[in-house]
Parts: C-alpha cells; structure tokens; sequence
C-alpha cells in the first residue's frame, strides 16, 4: 500500500501544477484580451474623430475663397486623413472589411496634398476639383455617420472588439446577428458606392493669457469682501434667507476663493458654488446644486431672465449668441461688445433653469481673461466689398463686424457673414482691414441649439 503513495503525491503535485499553470494562462491571455481590447477602442474612437474632423474640413475647403485659408485647410486634411488611416490600420480587420475605407482615406490624403501644392503656386481650384472635393465630402458624411452609429454600440458594449478579435483569431465565418463583424461590413458596403461642451460662440477655445486683463488694476478682496460678493451674485429668491461659507481656496490660472451659498432652513440641499477671484472679487463661475423639474416657461423668456441677470451685476453691452438646452436647463452665450462690434474671445455663458426661470449656472472666465477698453481699427473696406470675396457659390446674408481672436494673441477686425450651400451653413469671417477670408466655420443646428465646428 505504501508503495502507491509517493506516485500518487507525485501524481497530485503534477495536476496541481497543470492546474496552476492552466490558470496563469488563462490570466494572462485574458489580460493580454483586455490590453488589446483597450487598444483597438482607443483606435476605433480616435478614428472617429478623425473623419468627423474631415467631413468638416472638406465643407469648409469648399466654402473658403482665399487661398491662404484654403491651403491651410488643405493641409489640415491631408493630416487628419493619415491619422485616420493609421488608427484604421490599427483595428484588428480583414483585408475585405477595410480595402474602401483604406482606399477612401487615401484618396482624400492624396487629393489634398495635390490641391495644396496647386494652390501655393498660386493657381486657383478649378470647378471639376470643386465636384471631387464634393463628391469626397458626401462620402465622408456618408461614413462618418455610419462611424458615429458603430461609436454608440461601441460604448454600449464592452466586448464589442474582443468578439471581434476572436472571431479574426479563428478566422470564423460571417454568423447572422453578429454586431461587430455585419457593421462592420455594412460600412465597407456602403462605403463601395462612393462628429462636447457646448456651443461657446463662433471661438470656443479662449486664449490663454499670463494676466486676466478685465482684473488689471484692481484691488485683492478678503474672504468676508468675497462671501458678500458671493451672496449679491446669485440669483436669490424673495422668500429665502441665504448664508455664505469661505470653503477653501483654489489655486488655477486665476487664484480664487472658494464659496458656498444655502438658502433657507428648508432647503439645506439647495446649495450654490462659487469662485471668486482674489483680485477684484469677480465671480469666475457659479453652479447650483438643484436638479429643474419640467419646463415650463420658453427659451426666449429664460433668454430674458439671462440678459437681466448679467445686467444687474455689471456686466454691460452683451449681445447674446447662440444656445444650448440640456434637460430641463438652457445655457446662453454672451459676447461683449464695444461701438456696435461683436467681441468673440469676451464671452459669458449663464445656465437658466426652465422650470422657474432661476439661473443655476454661470461662467465668465473668456470675459475675465480678455475684456478692456480696446482701440478698435477702422475699417478700411465697406461691407459690399468684404461680401465681393466670399465664394459665390454661397448664399451669403449678414456683415455685421466682429473681433475674432486669431493666433497665439492677435485680434482682428472682420466681417462676420452666415452663407448657405445646399443644405449646410457656415460662419465666414472676413478681415476689415485687407478682405483676406480669416476663419470659416461651421454651423451645425440640433434640437437642442446651434454647435460650431
């Protein structure tokens, strides 16, 4: 009997080794699984981007007269068109499931690249080039759509590209209701007959400045200066006794304090964020912390309460923009302005709760950075003549003058006209002082506001 003992230990170490190893394989193929996974994600929504940011430049290649600008949009697109082919090799496809994808981004890179070349020699896109940029940007409409739809199911489903990877894996044949695999087809079918934050006004991205200019000059608050600041700020109601609490201090790019406003005994969970700056005490950006119940008054009387708000605390001459409603709350856009001229990089946002018109939100750090007195040039061309140099191919309406932020730290003086080809329309902003095309934009009209790429 003894005799079987030590083959039998022996025997049970071995399986328990297998076992152990079996696990450890195990674990770390579905480590191996995850990384990939990860990785084929990461490429797939970069991907996306990618060609939204091309539907786009495309439109505007189409819309943009000067030559300056249309180069540089030129060249943007042959960029954007080789990330998108580099993260579309990334993806773990068959030779069949991206050939036209593939093919497509390559074109666009191409045709890009010629068009740029033939513009910096100073000739002019000729009308057939013109029908190819368009044909290109239906196609692109085409699989960005397609893209954003496969995004969704991405997001809603964690195994989307690891059934994909095994399914190359075991080279497994197509299997109705497989999500991944018929998408992905469908994409290449179509693609064989051939995009958040909100809305900021026409320059969302603020340039970044060593000093807020709208502070220059002015004194630093204590922390009792800032908590009355913080009271008279928010938008208070008649039958509520509100307390303010310095909660701490913040040290971004303008040093702050930190403030918490309640209202009435009833309400402890309605409470009030602020900062406040130490220089000068202005409130850089308020958040309410009630959720709004069901609309009931409409966006042009929230957009009434919004104008009122800025205008009882200081803020003067602000010319709303455009909109965005999320839930039951709609956020305004408001440029400065100075001698009937838009100023762009001076902007406030303020958040209108639509079911009793209450604002729950603010943010004005645009109008902080960048608002002073400025000494605006003169136009030196008339509105007609800025008109004269759009593409007429456009339906072109406005000319009203703007200050657009332009580079690192320029302003320009331009006109800003809304044109129209077919159905997609564009902001084109024209310099006043030579009629040079200095930025073309975008706009895009959802049920919920306007968005700007």
């Amino acid at each position: 009997m003894r005799k079987w003992i030590i083959p039998t230990v022996l025997g049970l170490m071995v399986m328990g080794a297998i076992g152990i190893w079996g696990n450890t394989q195990r674990l770390a193929n579905r480590n191996t699984e995850i990384f990939l996974d990860n990785k084929y994600q990461r490429a797939f929504f970069d991907l996306t981007d990618q060609v939204q940011s091309l539907e786009v430049l495309l439109s505007k290649s189409m819309v943009a007269a000067d030559p300056r600008l249309d180069l540089s949009l030129l060249m943007d697109l042959r960029q954007q068109a080789a990330f998108a082919q580099s993260n579309l090799g990334q993806l773990p496809l068959v030779d069949s499931l991206a050939t036209r994808t593939s093919k497509f981004l390559t074109q666009v890179g191409d045709y890009a690249d010629s068009l740029a070349r033939q513009v910096s020699r100073g000739e002019v896109i000729e009308t057939n080039q013109w029908d190819n940029l368009n044909n290109l940007y239906r196609q692109s409409v085409d699989l960005n759509k397609e893209l954003q739809g496969m995004s969704y199911k991405v997001a809603q489903n964690n195994f989307y590209f690891s059934e994909l990877v095994r399914q190359v894996r075991k080279n497994l044949q197509e299997t109705p209701g497989n999500v991944a695999r018929t998408d992905l087809q469908a994409l290449d079918r179509r693609m064989q007959r051939y995009p958040t934050l909100i809305y900021d006004g026409p320059f969302s991205e603020h340039l970044e400045k060593t000093e807020p200019r709208a502070l220059s000059g002015q004194a630093e608050v204590d922390r009792e200066e800032a908590k009355n600041r913080a009271l008279a700020f928010v938008d208070k109601r008649p039958d509520l006794e509100y307390r303010a609490a310095l909660t701490g201090d913040t040290n971004g790019r303008i040093p702050a304090y930190r403030v918490e406003v309640s209202a009435g005994e009833g309400n402890a969970g309605n409470k009030t964020l602020l900062d406040l700056t130490r220089q000068g005490g202005r409130v850089i950006w308020l958040l309410q912390s009630r959720l709004p119940g069901g609309q009931v008054i409409s966006i042009d009387e929230a957009r009434q309460k919004a104008v009122q708000f800025l205008k009882d605390r200081g803020f003067e001459d602000m010319r709303p923009t455009y909109f965005m409603q999320q839930e039951n709350t709609v956020t305004f856009n408001f440029a400065a302005t100075q001698d009937d001229v838009i100023l762009y990089p001076d902007l406030v946002k303020v958040t209108v709760a639509l079911d009793n018109g209450e604002v729950v939100g603010a943010e004005t750090t645009g109008y902080l950075m960048s608002h002073r007195q400025r000494d605006l040039p003169k136009e030196r061309i008339s509105q007609e003549q800025a008109r004269a140099t759009i593409n007429p191919r456009l339906e072109v309406t406005g000319g009203k003058l703007a200050l657009i932020p332009v580079g690192a730290s320029d302003e320009r003086l331009t006109y800003e006209f809304q044109g129209r080809l077919g159905d997609e329309t564009f902001l084109i902003y024209v310099n006043a002082q030579n009629g040079r095309e200095e930025n073309v934009l975008k706009l895009i009209e959802t049920e919920n506001g306007t968005l700007t790429m």
